[in-house]
Protein backbone atom coordinates (compact mmCIF):
# COMPACT_ATOMS: atom_id res chain seq x y z
CA UNK A 1 0.00 0.00 0.00
CA UNK A 2 0.95 3.33 -0.84
CA UNK A 3 0.09 6.93 0.40
CA UNK A 4 0.13 9.57 -2.06
CA UNK A 5 1.40 13.08 -1.19
CA UNK A 6 0.97 16.06 -3.66
CA UNK A 7 3.71 16.94 -5.64
CA UNK A 8 5.89 20.21 -5.70
CA UNK A 9 5.35 20.23 -9.82
CA UNK A 10 3.45 19.35 -12.52
CA UNK A 11 3.39 15.37 -12.63
CA UNK A 12 5.16 15.06 -9.24
CA UNK A 13 3.66 12.98 -6.80
CA UNK A 14 5.46 11.72 -3.47
CA UNK A 15 4.88 8.16 -2.27
CA UNK A 16 5.92 5.95 0.85
CA UNK A 17 5.09 2.14 1.48
CA UNK A 18 3.22 1.25 5.01
CA UNK A 19 5.42 -1.50 4.90
CA UNK A 20 8.81 0.82 6.14
CA UNK A 21 6.96 3.42 7.76
CA UNK A 22 3.83 1.91 9.19
CA UNK A 23 0.27 3.45 9.16
CA UNK A 24 0.59 6.78 10.11
CA UNK A 25 -1.62 7.26 13.45
CA UNK A 26 -2.74 10.46 12.17
CA UNK A 27 -3.93 10.96 7.97
CA UNK A 28 -6.15 14.16 7.02
CA UNK A 29 -5.94 14.51 3.18
CA UNK A 30 -7.04 17.92 2.28
CA UNK A 31 -7.70 16.79 -1.31
CA UNK A 32 -10.40 14.97 -0.49
CA UNK A 33 -12.68 17.78 -1.11
CA UNK A 34 -13.89 17.23 2.16
CA UNK A 35 -12.94 17.75 6.08
CA UNK A 36 -12.58 14.78 8.40
CA UNK A 37 -15.19 14.96 11.42
CA UNK A 38 -12.32 15.42 13.79
CA UNK A 39 -11.42 19.17 13.00
CA UNK A 40 -13.44 21.99 13.89
CA UNK A 41 -13.67 24.44 11.51
CA UNK A 42 -14.63 27.97 11.70
CA UNK A 43 -14.72 31.19 9.47
CA UNK A 44 -16.98 34.02 10.63
CA UNK A 45 -17.74 35.16 7.60
CA UNK A 46 -18.33 34.69 3.85
CA UNK A 47 -15.38 33.99 1.22
CA UNK A 48 -14.87 32.83 -1.83
CA UNK A 49 -13.57 29.94 -3.53
CA UNK A 50 -12.43 28.51 -7.15
CA UNK A 51 -14.22 25.43 -7.83
CA UNK A 52 -13.46 22.59 -9.99
CA UNK A 53 -14.63 24.59 -13.00
CA UNK A 54 -12.10 27.16 -12.48
CA UNK A 55 -14.90 29.74 -11.20
CA UNK A 56 -15.08 31.89 -8.43
CA UNK A 57 -17.95 31.17 -6.58
CA UNK A 58 -19.13 32.10 -3.05
CA UNK A 59 -18.23 29.43 0.57
CA UNK A 60 -20.30 29.85 3.52
CA UNK A 61 -19.85 30.91 7.06
CA UNK A 62 -17.83 28.21 8.91
CA UNK A 63 -17.58 26.03 5.41
CA UNK A 64 -13.84 25.48 4.72
CA UNK A 65 -12.86 26.12 1.29
CA UNK A 66 -10.92 22.98 -1.42
CA UNK A 67 -9.26 25.63 -3.54
CA UNK A 68 -8.83 24.41 -7.60
CA UNK A 69 -6.09 26.32 -9.52
CA UNK A 70 -7.63 28.16 -11.62
CA UNK A 71 -5.47 26.96 -14.88
CA UNK A 72 -4.71 23.78 -14.40
CA UNK A 73 -8.24 23.09 -12.46
CA UNK A 74 -5.98 20.56 -10.13
CA UNK A 75 -7.20 20.64 -6.02
CA UNK A 76 -4.74 22.66 -3.90
CA UNK A 77 -6.34 21.16 -0.88
CA UNK A 78 -7.39 23.05 2.18
CA UNK A 79 -6.83 27.01 1.99
CA UNK A 80 -6.25 28.48 5.60
CA UNK A 81 -6.18 32.50 5.18
CA UNK A 82 -5.22 35.38 7.36
CA UNK A 83 -8.31 37.94 7.83
CA UNK A 84 -8.25 40.63 5.05
CA UNK A 85 -10.00 43.67 3.88
CA UNK A 86 -11.18 44.78 0.43
CA UNK A 87 -11.04 48.77 0.18
CA UNK A 88 -12.70 48.68 -3.21
CA UNK A 89 -16.43 49.14 -3.48
CA UNK A 90 -18.77 47.94 -5.96
CA UNK A 91 -16.40 44.86 -6.91
CA UNK A 92 -18.60 42.23 -8.14
CA UNK A 93 -18.03 38.36 -7.91
CA UNK A 94 -20.20 38.57 -11.16
CA UNK A 95 -17.11 40.22 -12.71
CA UNK A 96 -18.89 43.57 -14.04
CA UNK A 97 -15.96 46.18 -13.87
CA UNK A 98 -14.53 48.10 -11.40
CA UNK A 99 -15.80 51.84 -11.42
CA UNK A 100 -13.37 54.64 -11.10
CA UNK A 101 -13.09 55.27 -7.00
CA UNK A 102 -10.87 57.26 -3.72
CA UNK A 103 -10.45 55.25 -1.34
CA UNK A 104 -8.61 56.24 1.95
CA UNK A 105 -5.16 54.75 3.16
CA UNK A 106 -2.54 54.46 5.75
CA UNK A 107 1.10 54.79 5.19
CA UNK A 108 1.65 50.25 5.12
CA UNK A 109 2.07 47.66 2.71
CA UNK A 110 -1.44 47.30 0.30
CA UNK A 111 -1.43 45.02 -2.28
CA UNK A 112 -3.69 45.72 -5.25
CA UNK A 113 -4.96 43.17 -7.79
CA UNK A 114 -8.29 42.30 -10.32
CA UNK A 115 -8.60 40.79 -13.74
CA UNK A 116 -8.98 42.32 -17.57
CA UNK A 117 -6.80 44.04 -19.86
CA UNK A 118 -7.87 47.49 -18.54
CA UNK A 119 -5.82 49.80 -16.18
CA UNK A 120 -5.81 51.43 -12.76
CA UNK A 121 -4.16 54.56 -12.38
CA UNK A 122 -3.16 55.54 -8.63
CA UNK A 123 -3.26 59.18 -7.66
CA UNK A 124 -3.16 61.29 -4.37
CA UNK A 125 -1.41 58.91 -1.41
CA UNK A 126 0.57 56.85 -4.71
CA UNK A 127 1.39 57.14 -7.73
CA UNK A 128 1.48 54.02 -10.68
CA UNK A 129 -0.24 52.58 -13.12
CA UNK A 130 -1.28 49.43 -13.24
CA UNK A 131 -2.10 47.33 -16.63
CA UNK A 132 -3.93 43.98 -16.60
CA UNK A 133 -2.77 41.44 -17.80
CA UNK A 134 -5.92 39.92 -19.46
CA UNK A 135 -9.19 38.44 -18.28
CA UNK A 136 -9.51 35.72 -15.80
CA UNK A 137 -7.93 33.64 -14.11
CA UNK A 138 -4.85 35.60 -15.60
CA UNK A 139 -4.58 37.81 -12.46
CA UNK A 140 -2.41 41.17 -11.96
CA UNK A 141 -0.98 42.27 -8.47
CA UNK A 142 1.09 45.06 -7.28
CA UNK A 143 2.68 45.35 -4.22
CA UNK A 144 2.97 49.47 -2.95
CA UNK A 145 2.79 51.64 0.31
CA UNK A 146 1.27 54.77 0.19
CA UNK A 147 1.59 57.88 2.37
CA UNK A 148 -1.19 58.48 4.03
CA UNK A 149 -4.00 59.88 2.40
CA UNK A 150 -6.73 59.55 -0.16
CA UNK A 151 -5.96 56.85 -2.94
CA UNK A 152 -7.81 57.53 -6.29
CA UNK A 153 -7.97 54.49 -8.57
CA UNK A 154 -9.05 55.45 -11.76
CA UNK A 155 -10.03 52.84 -14.17
CA UNK A 156 -9.75 52.46 -17.52
CA UNK A 157 -11.31 49.59 -19.68
CA UNK A 158 -11.92 45.96 -18.26
CA UNK A 159 -10.99 45.61 -14.56
CA UNK A 160 -12.41 42.72 -13.01
CA UNK A 161 -12.66 40.99 -8.99
CA UNK A 162 -10.82 44.19 -8.39
CA UNK A 163 -9.36 44.13 -4.15
CA UNK A 164 -6.95 46.48 -2.39
CA UNK A 165 -5.75 45.13 0.71
CA UNK A 166 -3.81 45.81 3.22
CA UNK A 167 -0.77 43.26 3.40
CA UNK A 168 2.20 42.52 1.29
CA UNK A 169 0.70 39.87 -0.92
CA UNK A 170 -2.81 38.95 -2.64
CA UNK A 171 -5.27 36.94 -1.16
CA UNK A 172 -8.77 35.31 -2.45
CA UNK A 173 -11.42 37.56 -3.98
CA UNK A 174 -13.34 39.70 -1.60
CA UNK A 175 -16.24 40.70 -3.30
CA UNK A 176 -17.65 44.28 -2.18
CA UNK A 177 -20.88 46.33 -2.87
CA UNK A 178 -21.48 49.74 -1.73
CA UNK A 179 -19.17 49.55 1.43
CA UNK A 180 -15.70 47.42 1.84
CA UNK A 181 -16.30 44.55 3.05
CA UNK A 182 -14.02 42.02 5.67
CA UNK A 183 -13.36 38.30 5.14
CA UNK A 184 -12.66 36.32 8.53
CA UNK A 185 -9.32 33.78 9.42
CA UNK A 186 -9.87 30.51 8.67
CA UNK A 187 -9.35 28.54 12.11
CA UNK A 188 -9.29 24.96 11.63
CA UNK A 189 -8.23 23.22 15.17
CA UNK A 190 -8.33 19.25 16.83
CA UNK A 191 -8.88 19.50 20.06
CA UNK A 192 -9.71 17.41 22.88
CA UNK A 193 -9.37 13.25 22.62
CA UNK A 194 -9.89 14.20 18.44
CA UNK A 195 -6.42 15.14 19.67
CA UNK A 196 -5.13 12.96 22.35
CA UNK A 197 -6.15 9.84 20.75
CA UNK A 198 -3.63 10.44 18.58
CA UNK A 199 -0.65 12.22 20.20
CA UNK A 200 1.89 10.51 21.45
CA UNK A 201 3.94 12.67 24.00
CA UNK A 202 7.06 11.25 24.39
CA UNK A 203 7.91 10.64 20.63
CA UNK A 204 6.37 11.46 17.48
CA UNK A 205 6.57 12.68 13.26
CA UNK A 206 4.70 15.19 11.74
CA UNK A 207 5.03 15.10 7.70
CA UNK A 208 2.96 18.05 5.57
CA UNK A 209 2.58 18.84 2.30
CA UNK A 210 1.64 22.55 1.81
CA UNK A 211 2.27 25.59 -0.06
CA UNK A 212 2.34 29.56 1.04
CA UNK A 213 1.44 32.85 -0.97
CA UNK A 214 3.22 35.83 -0.49
CA UNK A 215 5.04 36.34 -3.32
CA UNK A 216 8.94 37.95 -3.23
CA UNK A 217 8.32 39.00 0.55
CA UNK A 218 7.33 35.36 0.93
CA UNK A 219 10.00 34.75 3.90
CA UNK A 220 9.40 37.84 5.34
CA UNK A 221 6.52 36.32 7.05
CA UNK A 222 5.78 34.23 10.42
CA UNK A 223 3.24 31.68 9.42
CA UNK A 224 2.57 28.43 10.66
CA UNK A 225 1.90 25.17 8.51
CA UNK A 226 0.76 23.54 12.11
CA UNK A 227 1.16 23.95 15.21
CA UNK A 228 0.83 21.09 18.30
CA UNK A 229 0.30 23.93 20.95
CA UNK A 230 0.42 23.55 24.69
CA UNK A 231 0.40 27.11 25.59
CA UNK A 232 1.56 30.11 23.92
CA UNK A 233 5.00 29.34 24.90
CA UNK A 234 5.74 25.63 24.51
CA UNK A 235 4.75 24.16 21.73
CA UNK A 236 6.12 21.96 18.23
CA UNK A 237 5.40 24.08 14.87
CA UNK A 238 6.15 23.72 11.48
CA UNK A 239 6.80 27.51 10.71
CA UNK A 240 7.83 29.63 8.48
CA UNK A 241 9.72 32.48 10.00
CA UNK A 242 13.56 33.81 10.37
CA UNK A 243 13.67 33.71 6.12
CA UNK A 244 13.45 29.98 5.94
CA UNK A 245 10.95 27.05 6.95
CA UNK A 246 11.86 25.27 10.00
CA UNK A 247 10.77 22.65 12.37
CA UNK A 248 10.68 24.18 16.10
CA UNK A 249 9.96 22.48 19.76
CA UNK A 250 9.90 25.37 21.95
CA UNK A 251 9.17 24.86 25.72
CA UNK A 252 8.17 27.92 28.33
CA UNK A 253 9.56 30.20 25.51
CA UNK A 254 12.75 28.45 25.55
CA UNK A 255 14.24 27.14 22.16
CA UNK A 256 14.51 23.09 22.65
CA UNK A 257 15.02 22.70 18.85
CA UNK A 258 14.95 25.18 15.55
CA UNK A 259 16.01 23.27 12.51
CA UNK A 260 16.17 25.41 9.45
CA UNK A 261 15.19 23.81 5.91
CA UNK A 262 15.90 27.30 3.89
CA UNK A 263 13.95 29.42 2.35
CA UNK A 264 10.65 29.06 0.59
CA UNK A 265 9.15 30.10 -2.90
CA UNK A 266 5.72 31.24 -2.91
CA UNK A 267 2.93 29.37 -4.45
CA UNK A 268 5.10 26.12 -4.35
CA UNK A 269 4.54 22.75 -2.81
CA UNK A 270 6.82 21.91 0.09
CA UNK A 271 6.93 18.68 1.53
CA UNK A 272 8.12 18.68 5.23
CA UNK A 273 9.09 15.96 7.80
CA UNK A 274 9.60 17.14 11.31
CA UNK A 275 10.51 14.23 14.29
CA UNK A 276 10.80 15.31 18.31
CA UNK A 277 12.19 12.65 21.10
CA UNK A 278 13.64 14.59 24.13
CA UNK A 279 17.08 15.01 22.86
CA UNK A 280 16.80 13.63 19.51
CA UNK A 281 15.26 16.02 17.23
CA UNK A 282 15.28 16.10 13.15
CA UNK A 283 13.62 17.79 10.26
CA UNK A 284 14.05 17.05 6.34
CA UNK A 285 12.38 18.96 3.46
CA UNK A 286 12.28 17.79 -0.13
CA UNK A 287 14.03 14.63 0.55
CA UNK A 288 17.48 16.93 1.76
CA UNK A 289 19.73 15.15 4.07
CA UNK A 290 18.09 15.70 8.05
CA UNK A 291 19.19 18.79 10.39
CA UNK A 292 19.24 17.41 13.89
CA UNK A 293 19.56 18.88 17.19
CA UNK A 294 20.43 16.52 20.12
CA UNK A 295 19.46 18.60 22.94
CA UNK A 296 16.32 19.28 24.38
CA UNK A 297 12.98 18.67 26.21
CA UNK A 298 9.32 18.17 25.06
CA UNK A 299 6.11 20.69 25.38
CA UNK A 300 2.77 18.52 26.96
CA UNK A 301 0.43 20.02 23.40
CA UNK A 302 -3.44 19.47 23.85
CA UNK A 303 -4.43 20.84 20.65
CA UNK A 304 -3.34 20.73 16.63
CA UNK A 305 -3.62 24.05 15.25
CA UNK A 306 -3.70 23.38 11.03
CA UNK A 307 -2.77 26.75 9.17
CA UNK A 308 -2.04 28.56 12.38
CA UNK A 309 -1.38 28.47 16.25
CA UNK A 310 -5.09 27.70 17.08
CA UNK A 311 -5.16 31.25 18.82
CA UNK A 312 -5.81 33.25 16.08
CA UNK A 313 -2.07 34.21 15.22
CA UNK A 314 0.50 32.76 12.66
CA UNK A 315 -2.01 32.16 9.86
CA UNK A 316 -0.84 29.88 6.88
CA UNK A 317 -2.05 32.11 3.81
CA UNK A 318 -1.90 29.34 1.17
CA UNK A 319 -3.14 25.83 0.83
CA UNK A 320 -2.23 22.27 3.30
CA UNK A 321 -2.44 19.06 1.14
CA UNK A 322 -1.64 16.61 3.71
CA UNK A 323 -0.99 16.27 7.52
CA UNK A 324 -0.20 13.09 8.85
CA UNK A 325 1.24 12.15 12.19
CA UNK A 326 3.25 8.56 13.29
CA UNK A 327 3.58 7.65 16.82
CA UNK A 328 7.63 7.58 17.18
CA UNK A 329 10.51 9.03 16.01
CA UNK A 330 11.36 7.92 12.15
CA UNK A 331 14.67 7.31 10.91
CA UNK A 332 16.58 10.33 9.53
CA UNK A 333 16.28 7.96 5.87
CA UNK A 334 12.59 8.02 6.78
CA UNK A 335 12.02 11.33 6.94
CA UNK A 336 14.18 12.36 3.93
CA UNK A 337 11.82 9.69 2.04
CA UNK A 338 8.67 11.19 3.85
CA UNK A 339 9.31 14.61 2.62
CA UNK A 340 10.13 13.94 -1.50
Amino acid sequence: MSIHWGGRGAGHVSRWSTATTGVPALDLNFLSGTLDSRVAFSRASTATVINSSGTIQTSAVDSPRFDFDPVTLTQRGLLIEEPRTNLLTTSLISGVPLVTQSVSVTAVPHTLSFYGTGTITLSGASVATVTGTGVYPNRRTITFTPILGVLVCTVVGTVQFAQLEVGSFATSFIPTGASPVARSADVAIMTGTNFSSWYNQSEGTFVTAFDMAGGSAINSFNRAVLVARQDAASNHLIYNGSAEITGWTVVSGVDQAFLTTGALAADTVTNIAYAYKVNDFAASRGGAAVVTDTSGTLPSPTVLGIGSNSASSLFLSGHIRRIAYYKKRLSNLQLQTLSL
